[in-house]
């Protein structure tokens, strides 16, 4: 049977994930019922019922719906995030169990989830401290989607597979201030400032800040491999391949070809100096390996348009 023959419900359509995502299942033809923001609410349990009841039968459901803040602002709405991403994740997994029983679930995690750790961090590191502090309410939402799908799996005979992703950039991503993730905002700023014929380049934080990366279509396609090779887990999905923000800022100046100065503001927002996962079980059971390296990527980005401006 090929990947996704039956209908493939995307809910989050308008976000960067589930946007790239819908993309995706769009150029290849395959059946796709996209839920986005005129659906309503998901924080609103009738809205999600409402959006579920009006999907076709699905074989899987690809849950991309998150609110989600970066940078130092995080320390200011913790119990913002856990209620109204809590909600959203609840009223999700109730809704899959009343109207998509027979469609396998496959949640987007984040890393943010694991506890510091100086070295990448297998699943069996989940739930075994706690998260950093910046992102303590959006880390136990996440969790709680993670044991809500085992939760309901187990009780309702339900299908399931929690993916923990990379750090992701490429089209759609946002550059406004607070909500984008590194990658996207340094390759915007970068962008910004080489056309204002700046010299240096503002990067915050340590240049030895350690993450995981991905272009957006490598980590869709690792989503996938890891769908058609796992069920009923949690799954770190990434490449073994953490790289620096120093590297991260090299590769984008030298697609700019802007021979800038890289400046680190003292004080500037520093969250975990290091966060990498093992991906092992992923690697061997799908080999799967990324396609885009990292300064071809950033190529790929900035022709898609990332250039600092916010996103519609």
């Amino acid at each position: 049977m090929p990947y996704a023959e039956q209908p493939t419900i995307i809910l989050g359509t308008d976000g960067f994930l589930g946007r790239n995502f819908l993309d995706y299942w769009r150029a290849r033809g395959w059946p796709v019922h996209p839920v986005g923001r005129a659906a309503g609410d998901f924080t609103d349990p009738a809205v999600v019922e409402a959006a579920f009841r009006a999907a076709p039968k699905a074989g899987r459901i690809l849950h991309a719906i998150t609110k989600q803040r970066t940078g130092a602002i995080q320390y200011e709405m913790q119990g913002e995030l856990l209620h109204d991403n809590a909600r959203i994740h609840l009223n999700v997994l109730e809704a899959w169990r009343r109207h998509q029983p027979g469609a396998k679930l496959l949640s987007l995690g984040s890393s943010c989830v694991y506890p510091e750790s100086p070295r990448p961090l297998p699943e069996a590191a989940f739930r075994s401290g706690p998260p950093h502090p910046s992102v303590r309410g959006y880390a136990l939402a996440k969790e709680m989607l993670a044991i809500g799908s085992e939760t309901y799996g187990a009780q309702y005979g339900l299908r399931w597979l929690h993916c923990i992703l990379a750090t992701v950039y490429g089209p759609h991503a946002h550059t406004e201030a607070h909500r984008s993730h590194f990658m996207a905002a340094l390759i915007a700023r970068a962008a910004a400032l080489q056309s204002a014929g700046a010299t240096e380049f503002e990067v915050w934080g340590s240049p030895d800040t350690v993450r995981d990366l991905l272009y957006v279509s490598d980590q869709i396609e690792a989503v996938i491999a890891a769908d058609q090779a796992f069920s009923d887990t949690i799954l770190n999905v990434t490449p073994n391949a953490p790289v620096t923000i120093g590297e991260c800022a090299g590769a984008i100046l030298r697609a700019l070809d802007w021979p800038a100065r890289i400046v680190h503001p003292p004080g500037s927002f520093q969250g975990a100096g290091y966060k990498s996962l093992d991906s092992g079980r992923f690697l061997a059971a799908t080999g799967w390996r990324p396609q885009v390296g990292l300064e071809e990527g950033v190529r790929r980005a900035l022709a898609a348009g990332i250039t600092g401006e916010p996103r519609a």
